[in-house]
């Protein structure tokens, strides 16, 4: 299939979303790190759908300190209204369209018939966006949002369970007491030892990156970065340190670990990105996407389509 991404509105969505991410990160954050408040991932209230992917590093980075949003539409069903002069936020999201060759509309279906059968279909990608509004700028709803109740132990079980339970898991080593790493070569990941870590968060989301790692290994999502590795600094291996660092970032953000001081946050860290952005636009919307991808595969969860 030939996949082509259109914009259907006047507005450059992709580079509002992509302006708003290097802002960030010329103020000295990384965007997709500590995704999360006291109340838990940002989420549709009248639904409970937790955002994932680029809309997960949007919604928990906007300026409200309770991140649950509802749109106009759910709004008034439960006999709300927004105050006046509240800012709608933007939640991203893609329409797709498949076409034959002769230009003709296609059913999901039929498209992956004929694909099977080896015929030529258009899969036409339409970015699009709707309006949401903070629970804080909604009048009239009666809400029920407790704090999260974290407990460490919890936390840091959950972690444990996730590694133990990711599927088809790369061995687990430790060959160097001083590195952790991901060989694609031994399909290996190799761990100090908990206790050479500063904290058990430190530990866990050192973890989660090295296991992001393994999600591109052939025998699992076979991404180009792990399957033809590159040479430092290059582009492709910095695409990937940056889809590992905002998966473990997904993944901490699931069992709510705070690792803000855990990675290295220096300009020179986050200038190979910021080159990256600068340059496409559409980067750091492949980058969540895949990112999300891997945090799913090592939660045991199908990746939507």
């Amino acid at each position: 299939m030939t996949t082509q991404a259109k914009t259907t509105t006047q507005r450059d969505l992709y580079s509002e979303v992509t302006n708003k991410m290097i802002a960030m990160i010329e103020q000295g954050v990384a965007p997709w790190r500590r995704t999360w408040s006291q109340y838990g991932l940002a989420r549709n209230y009248a639904t409970r759908h937790i955002y994932t992917g680029i809309n997960m590093i949007l919604m928990n980075t906007t300026p409200h300190p309770i991140p649950y949003f509802m749109t106009f539409n759910q709004i008034q069903e439960q006999g709300g209204k927004i105050r006046k002069g509240s800012k709608a936020e933007m939640v991203i999201y893609f329409s797709v369209y498949y076409k034959d060759a002769q230009d003709n509309t296609l059913s999901k279906e039929k498209a992956a018939a004929m694909h099977r059968a080896g015929q030529e279909v258009q899969v036409l990608k339409f970015i699009k966006y709707y309006n949401v509004f903070n629970v804080a700028d909604i009048e009239g709803i009666p809400f029920d949002i407790p704090e999260v109740q974290l407990k460490p132990n919890e936390q840091i079980e959950e972690c444990d369970r996730i590694i133990r339970e990711m599927p088809q898991r790369p061995e687990i080593k430790t060959i160097n007491a001083n590195s952790a790493f991901y060989s694609p070569v031994a399909d290996m990941v190799n761990m100090p030892d908990i206790r050479q870590f500063d904290s058990p968060e430190a530990f866990y989301a050192t973890f989660f990156h090295e296991l992001a790692h393994s999600t591109g290994h052939a025998s699992r999502l076979a991404r180009e970065e792990v399957v033809t590795p590159s040479k430092f600094g290059s582009k492709p291996y910095s695409r990937e340190e940056l889809l590992a660092e905002m998966a473990a970032s997904f993944l901490c953000a699931s069992v709510q670990i705070d690792y803000d001081e855990i990675t290295e946050n220096s300009a020179a860290y986050l200038a190979g990105w910021l080159k990256v952005l600068k340059e496409d636009s559409r980067f750091i919307f492949k980058a969540a996407a895949e990112a999300q991808k891997a945090a799913d595969f090592i939660l045991g969860k199908r990746a939507e389509e």
